[in-house]
């Protein structure tokens, strides 16, 4: 044992024999002496704090730090590896078959959990704990919302998820084809020709919407379109053959969709007639 440890444990004890003797020298009874007095009761209680200090100085003096075994973790009631540093995981008390499968669901990260890859299906309802999370095979985060047998489970994120939705303080104007209108520094300034793509960036006018968004909220207005007719926002590639806004000729109308943005948070519009439109950002997914 470490020579301060054993001089200060010496002391203790010097103090805790020299209490006891100041409360037992005086051999006479209560009713010679009285009630005991208050620095009677003082010296009885500095006693025995003095007795837990030694016992608790003991067993700091003496303590080791909780460690496990490198990439393990400290487990109660198991030796522990002081040597190395103390890792935290997830204990195994739940079974690796809880979706019917030895790559279900499980606590203890050989099959997936909030600390771990994990390696099983998409979760399903015949398993969960409230509050857990877990990661399968395809990078999807899910979590129970109920436990047991009625276990309920949402996906949180995931590689095709869009992300959180960012409202912005106030709509912006992004792109208006009409000439003469703000912003006048984004063009076109024209209107739309028949079955033709025109690329909107998303990012303009100070709209705030970063360039690695995954998809914007936007309001799309279609005004003075020569015929009736429909237009059509997505994010990129070949014109998906949907429409997002149909209109009347002379018609001007606005809708509000989601659009999957390209690259740089640009995303395309097509009317099918010669008309001029109008983009507004309300929010972005990210």
């Amino acid at each position: 044992m470490d020579e301060r440890i054993e001089a200060r444990i010496a002391g203790l004890e010097a103090e805790i024999a020299n209490l006891k003797a100041m409360v037992t020298s005086d051999s006479r009874t209560e009713i010679e002496l009285g009630p005991p007095t208050s620095d009677r009761r003082g010296m009885v209680k500095l006693l025995a704090a003095s007795a837990v200090g030694a016992v608790a100085g003991a067993a700091i003096f003496n303590a080791e730090p909780a460690a496990a075994i490198q990439g393990g973790g400290a487990m109660l009631g198991m030796p522990n590896d002081s040597a190395n540093t103390t890792g935290f995981t997830a204990s195994n008390d739940v079974g690796v078959t809880a979706f019917g499968s030895p790559t279900g669901i499980s606590s203890d990260g050989a099959s997936g959990n909030a600390l771990f890859p994990g390696s099983g299906p998409a979760p399903t309802s015949n398993f969960g704990l409230v509050g857990m999370l877990y990661v399968d095979a395809a990078g999807d985060w899910w979590a129970s919302t109920a436990d047991g047998a009625q276990g309920l489970w949402r996906k949180l994120a995931g590689p095709s998820t869009a992300g959180q939705l960012h409202i912005l303080p106030a709509p912006i104007r992004v792109y208006d084809s009409r000439l003469g209108e703000a912003p006048a520094a984004v063009g076109p300034k024209a209107p739309s020709v028949s079955n033709a793509v025109r690329i909107i960036d998303t990012t303009g006018n100070g709209s705030n919407v970063p360039v690695d968004a995954n998809a914007v909220l936007i309001n799309l207005t279609v005004t003075g379109p020569q015929t009736a007719g429909f237009a059509s926002a997505w994010a990129t590639g070949a014109f998906p053959g949907t429409s997002s806004i149909n209109f009347a000729a002379g018609q001007s109308i606005a809708g509000t969709t989601v659009v999957g943005c390209g690259p740089s948070a640009t995303i395309q519009i097509l009317s099918n007639t010669v008309t001029d439109f109008l983009v507004d950002v309300i929010g972005f997914y990210q």
